[in-house]
């Protein structure tokens, strides 16, 4: 097991995503990745760092160990049960009393949702008034949701669709940096599955990470697929309106039904995207 490989594995364990543990650091979610695939080494003082939030010795993150390799492992990750309430404040109140943990951070989540936790698990409580149009329908029975999240999202959702045991949206964005995709099971709960996700910032497609574009030193970038962009530049000189037209039949008969639909839809994506933004 590389040292990229015991990262990811020890960060699994404790139930972190790259973002969090990228937060909990103090760097990128781009340099924890990095680190994961062995395409660069974190530094003594980050090492040191992860040591103490995993609770292990510096060796156990440094020294292979094939005793602790896995095999077979299931790519879903529990990350969160949603409690949906009525009375938001209330429940707060209740939960930090009822828990010993105080909620020390509401500026990403306003009043929609806030998270405890303990044992190395999370508790989410969520606003049933900022439901409409993320979780669910405010009419549905159901009170929990049951959140997880994955390395690659996109491939989880074309496995999970290719399973045909449920209804499943596409991927949605719930604001940058956080997508998901929700599968109703059988009782019309929902299942909520978040992680990893990047669309080409030229095209707008999704990507696998084997569809990442290199930069002029060979790195990868995550920024651009490699249809798009190779060596450090972008493999055609044309305009937005020129790549609207070239990539309108990806989207026909996949995602949209007509061409003109497909325009309309890329003609307000792309304004959005890093090579097309003025």
């Amino acid at each position: 097991m590389t040292i990229g490989e015991q990262i990811q594995n020890l960060r699994i364990q404790k139930g972190l995503t790259q973002e969090q543990l990228a937060e909990m650091l103090e760097v990128s979610r781009q340099s924890v990745s990095k680190w994961e695939l062995g395409q660069a080494i974190p530094d003594v003082d980050k090492i040191i760092r992860m040591s103490e939030l995993f609770n292990v010795s510096t060796d156990t993150l440094l020294l292979c160990n094939a005793e602790n390799e896995q095999t077979n492992r299931n790519p879903l990750h529990l990350g969160s049960i949603y409690l949906i309430v009525k009375d938001f404040e209330k429940s707060i109140d209740f939960y930090e009393k009822f828990l010993g943990v105080k909620v020390d951070d509401r500026c990403r989540s306003g009043n929609k949702f806030v998270e405890f936790y303990f044992d190395n698990k999370c508790l989410s409580l969520m606003n049933e008034n900022n439901l409409i149009g993320h979780c669910t329908d405010l009419n549905s029975p159901y009170k929990f949701v049951q959140n997880y999240w994955v390395e690659d999202l996109l491939t989880e959702y074309e496995r999970v669709k290719a399973l045909n045991i449920g209804e499943v949206t596409a991927i949605l964005e719930a604001y940058p940096t956080y997508n998901y995709f929700h599968l109703t099971d059988p009782d019309n709960n929902i299942i909520e599955v978040t992680g990893g996700y990047h669309i080409c910032q030229s095209c707008g497609m999704a990507m696998h990470d084997s569809d990442f574009g290199r930069n002029a030193d060979n790195n990868v970038t995550t920024d651009y697929c490699r249809h798009c962009y190779s060596d450090g530049k972008f493999r055609k000189d044309e305009t937005m309106e020129e790549m609207i037209e070239s990539c309108i039949p990806f989207y026909v008969g996949k995602e949209f039904e007509t061409a003109e639909v497909a325009r309309e839809y890329l003609a307000k994506l792309y304004p959005t995207l890093k090579r097309w933004k003025k």
